[in-house]
This record gives structure tokens, C-alpha cells and sequence, in this order.
């Protein structure tokens, strides 16, 4: 399929704008409010910057004599202060560790901004409930967060108001909604859907990352999740049930939930990270002000509490390599017009995979191989500041009171090509930014999730204008919304983030023994591997999963 964003102009696009009937957003924004003074740069990667740095690293390393050497030996440098990142440095924070980062503020994906007192995720947005049962086993992302002092045991977070985060609880919370109508999750999935998930969920056996059952992995990772949907019979034979016929309305949803949680569709992703995912949805979700940019800001908060030195950011780390005695390490890394070189016994890669290919050049053939062969989607978020409540702005309950929204548009996703669909529906799902604060404000911010779920995105992403962005989002919302109450004139301002790199494709039969993960995640003697990349899917407990499994080689390691 032929991208035909290529080549095309700035001006272009904006004459685009023309056609498609989209009046520039500057001149609109002029227009109705002459004192307004919209933020017009977009944060999240900085795509210019690190091309311009990892396409040619090599050009900084000329003259080691010019080079900060840095000559403490530490216990570990921890390359990349994403979630996983952070907690690898909060385990061992009793350790000598150093943490490298290269943007001026830690949290990888897990950012946030603030408006009128509202915190409003700019990337990953909440994270499943990891309280267990009464009397079932610990959780280790549940005592991560009590060690952090973000949850209680026994906490009713659907009804305590005086804390920092709360509950969005299935069918209560989410609502999936048409140009004209408002439904439920109960409404679009049957009671026998709806069953069957909670059973996965609850009852088991479950899909869990890291695995625990490998049968499961062998039954599930080799197909796809649009392939499990219809396979009643292994259904049947894993959990004694069958998940039931699906509605359109169901498919649909379903599809376009895959858009956002992994930038893919149902056919090119795994059962078991589909169903990893989508399973857990009818359970509870967790939810901060800023999304999990709030749990990032606290594992940052407590790490330099411990030691103010131990975090350094605005580093761009150019190259990993062992020392001359083959039992340290050097990480060489730029900052400020300068090259750094830091020493340690041991080193924890939490970055992309794909960067460590550019990184470490003692990586076996066939790890680069396996790193070489993975691919990646890329999104934008749109926070829309809105300058009313929710319930100002829409009469329906379904709508103001819920924490995912989700736009149908009654349209068969298997007759339609992905980049059409996209290009009509722009974005896959919308958060309440203020949910988590109770609507404690007299304003209200959307966030709004605007995938790119198919090849060749990512490099369209590349060629889209601010501008672009912006009036597309403005036009999506206002066309889905605005007979539900809300206007033009409601909306103050448009935010946007984007994301280069950020969501890994857990393509079917990835997770086998041997194949392309654990090739590509295979540690060194003193060099692991910490990312939600390693785990094969974007979410904050592989992050969290990859960390604990770093920490446990790091601590066997140096003793």
C-alpha cells in the first residue's frame, strides 16, 4: 500500500485543510478568542533531536581525549528512566546506581502536563488494579505501590473522595457512543461476553506477564486474537465456557480498543496479549491524576530522596561496552556538548530494544537479528482543555460520568482497510482527565488517543504538521460529540504529544521458547534488559515485570 503522505509539503497539508473543510486551527482560535495564546509546540519525543543523535553517534566519539571521565565504579548504570527504568533504580536503590536519561524529565511514556489545576496524561493514562484478593497471593505491582504509599489495603476507591486516585470499574465507566447515541459496555457486549472475560480474569487460567503457564503460551501466542475469538472449541477446552457470538457493535469496539492499547488490529496481534489485555479490562482499573505519570513522579520523588545524585537526565547515552578487564562496564553517553563516560560492574538496558542494536555493539548476530525483525506503531494524544465541567457540557449520565469514552461509527472493521478506517474515525479511544480528582474543578480535559494502527504510520506521523494534528482532532470531537452538547466554543485549547517508537507489535508466536523475545532480551553477564519491550507488549506491568526480573539477575550477579 502506497503511503501517500510522502513528499507531500507543509503547505500541502494545509491546503488539505481546505478541501477536507477544516478551517486552520490559528486562524479559528484568532478568531473566536483574540486573547487566547495557544501552546503551539508538540512534547513527547522529540523526533528531530534524537535522529539527528542516534543516526550518527559515532561522530561525538572522535576524541576520547575530549571525553568527562567519570572515574567511580559503580554497581550498575541504568540506561533509560521510562517505569521500568525507575523501578529498576527504586529495588536497588540501596546499591551504588546510577540512572541515565536523556530527556530533562523522567517517565518515558508515563508524562503529564497541568491545566487549571487539572493533570492530564500526555502518554500512558492507568494501569489494572493490582490489589489481590483477600486471601489469595501477594501482588508485587500491589506492594510496589503501598512501598510508594499510592495504595491501602482495603481501600474503596469507587467511593472515597479525599485520596489521589480512584476506580473506573467496567460497564460503570465506560461508555461507547455514536454521533447520536450513549451505550454501556453491558449494552454492546452480551451477558455471555461479558461472562466469559471475567472468568479469564478472575477464575483462570489467565494470561499473566511474565508467563507462568506454558501451555497457555503454546495454545494462545500462536494465533491471533481475531483467529481466538471465533475458536469456540479451544475455548472451551482452556476455560470450560465459550466466550459466545460477538454483536458488529462488539467487533467494532473490540477493534478499535486494540487501535489504542497496542496500536495493531485483532489480526496481526497475539491471543495471549489480546486476550492479556482485553480481559482485564472487565476487572477494575486504577486511575491518578496524570495517569501513570503520578506513580512515575513518586518512584522519582523517592529515588533521589535516597541520593539527589543518583538520577541525571538530558543524557543521550551513544554507546555500551565492556570494559578491558571483560568484568565492568562503559557507558558512554552526551551531555551538555560533552561526552560522559561512566563505569559499572553491571548495566540495565531500559530503553527500546530497537536502540540497543544502535547502542551495544557486542550484541550477538542473532540477538540483533531478533531486534531487527520487531516493529513498532506510534500515536498522538490530544488533551482538549475544555472551559466547562462535564456534566455542563453533556446531559447524558453515560457520558459525563464516565472515565473511557469510545467512538462507533456502526461500520463492518472487517471490509474496511485500516488507514481508511483511521483516517475517517482519527482517534481510538478518549480518557477524562479530571476523573481521578472527581470532577473537583469547574473545567474538564479530554484526552484523546489518536493511533496510528498500520504500516507506515510511524513515517506519516513524521510528515503531519502541528496544525494538521490539531484540526483533525478538533473536527473528530466536535462531529462525535456535539450532538451529545458539546461546541466550538467550549473548547479552550488543544494539547499535543507524540510518540515515535512507543508501542512494540506483539505479533502471534513471538512469546515461543527460543523465538524472537527471548532472543532478543538475552542478558550478557552484567548486561540486562528492563522495558515493556522484552515483555512484548505496551503496558505498565510489563515495565513493572521486566524491572523486578532485572533487579533478581542484577542481585544474583553482584552478590
Amino acid at each position: 500500500m502506497k503511503d501517500w503522505t510522502h513528499g507531500i509539503t507543509r503547505r500541502g497539508f494545509l491546503s488539505g485543510l481546505a478541501v477536507a473543510g477544516i478551517t486552520p486551527v490559528a486562524q479559528r482560535v484568532a478568531r473566536a478568542f483574540p486573547d487566547a495564546a495557544p501552546q503551539k509546540k508538540w512534547t513527547g519525543d522529540n523526533f528531530e533531536e534524537a535522529h539527528e543523535i542516534m543516526r550518527n553517534p559515532y561522530r561525538f566519539l572522535q576524541d576520547p581525549s575530549e571525553w568527562v571521565r567519570h572515574d567511580e565504579m559503580r554497581d550498575v548504570v541504568i540506561v533509560g528512566g521510562g517505569m521500568a527504568g525507575l523501578t529498576t533504580a527504586f529495588l536497588l536503590r540501596d546499591r551504588n546506581v546510577l540512572l541515565l536519561e536523556r530527556e530533562p524529565q523522567t517517565g518515558g511514556v508515563s508524562k503529564s502536563g497541568n491545566w487549571n489545576g487539572i493533570e492530564y496524561s500526555i502518554g500512558a493514562a492507568y494501569m489494572i488494579d493490582p490489589e489481590p484478593e483477600e486471601g489469595g497471593p501477594r501482588n508485587p505491582n500491589f506492594d510496589l505501590l503501598l512501598d510508594l504509599g499510592l495504595r491501602k489495603k482495603g481501600e474503596k476507591l469507587d467511593k472515597e473522595r479525599n485520596i489521589e486516585r480512584r476506580w473506573s470499574e467496567g460497564s460503570e465507566n465506560h461508555c461507547l457512543f455514536t454521533n447520536t447515541e450513549a451505550f454501556s459496555e453491558g449494552e454492546i457486549h452480551s451477558k455471555q461476553n461479558i461472562e466469559f472475560f471475567e472468568h479469564v480474569n478472575d477464575e483462570g487460567p489467565t494470561p499473566d506477564i511474565p508467563p507462568t503457564n506454558p501451555k497457555l503460551v503454546e495454545q494462545l501466542d500462536s494465533i491471533s486474537y481475531k483467529t481466538f475469538l471465533y475458536d469456540e472449541k479451544l475455548q472451551q477446552s482452556i476455560w470450560g465456557k465459550t466466550l459466545g457470538p460477538l454483536s458488529p457493535r462488539a467487533r467494532e469496539a473490540t477493534e478499535y480498543y486494540f487501535w489504542g492499547a497496542f496500536g495493531t488490529n485483532t489480526w496481526e496481534t497475539s491471543a495471549y496479549h489480546g486476550l492479556n489485555f482485553f480481559s482485564a479490562e472487565f476487572g477494575n482499573i486504577l486511575v491518578f491524576p496524570g495517569g501513570n505519570s503520578f506513580i512515575a513522579k513518586r518512584l522519582t520523588e523517592r529515588i533521589r530522596q535516597r541520593n539527589p545524585q543518583l538520577i541525571e537526565t538530558g543524557h543521550y547515552v551513544l554507546e555500551i561496552e565492556t570494559g578491558k578487564d571483560k568484568k565492568s562496564w562503559s557507558v558512554l553517553a552526551y551531555h551538555e556538548g560533552k561526552v560522559h563516560r561512566y563505569q559499572a560492574r553491571a548495566v540495565v538496558f531500559s530503553s527500546p530494544l530497537f536502540l540497543a542494536k544502535r547502542m551495544i555493539p557486542n550484541l550477538l548476530d542473532d540477538q540483533r537479528k531478533a531486534i531487527e525483525s520487531l516493529d513498532y506503531r506510534s500515536f498522538v494524544v490530544a488533551n482538549v482543555l475544555l472551559r466547562n465541567r462535564m456534566d455542563e457540557i453533556f446531559s447524558n449520565e453515560k457520558i459525563h460520568n464516565a472515565y473511557e469514552l469510545t467512538r462507533m461509527h456502526n461500520v463492518d472493521v472487517q471490509r474496511q482497510m485500516p488507514e481508511v478506517l483511521n483516517g475517517q474515525k482519527v482517534f481510538s479511544d478518549i480518557c477524562s482527565a479530571d476523573f481521578a480528582s472527581w470532577r473537583s474543578t469547574p473545567y474538564a480535559v479530554l484526552t484523546v488517543y489518536r493511533p496510528f494502527p498500520y504500516a507506515h504510520g510511524r513515517d506519516r506521523l513524521r510528515y503531519l504538521t502541528y496544525e494538521y494534528v490539531e484540526a483533525e482532532v478538533r473536527k473528530a470531537i466536535l462531529e462525535g460529540l456535539s450532538h451529545h452538547g458539546l461546541k466550538d466554543t467550549h473548547i479552550e485549547e488543544i494539547r499535543l504529544a507524540r510518540w515515535g517508537h512507543p508501542m512494540i507489535i506483539p505479533r502471534p508466536g513471538q512469546m515461543a521458547p527460543g523465538g524472537v523475545l527471548e532472543t532478543a532480551r538475552k542478558s550478557q553477564d552484567g548486561l540486562y534488559f528492563a522495558h515493556t519491550d522484552i515483555q512484548g507488549a505496551p503496558a505498565i506491568e510489563n515495565a513493572l515485570a521486566s524491572a523486578r526480573a532485572a533487579v533478581e539477575n542484577v542481585n544474583k550477579y553482584l552478590g
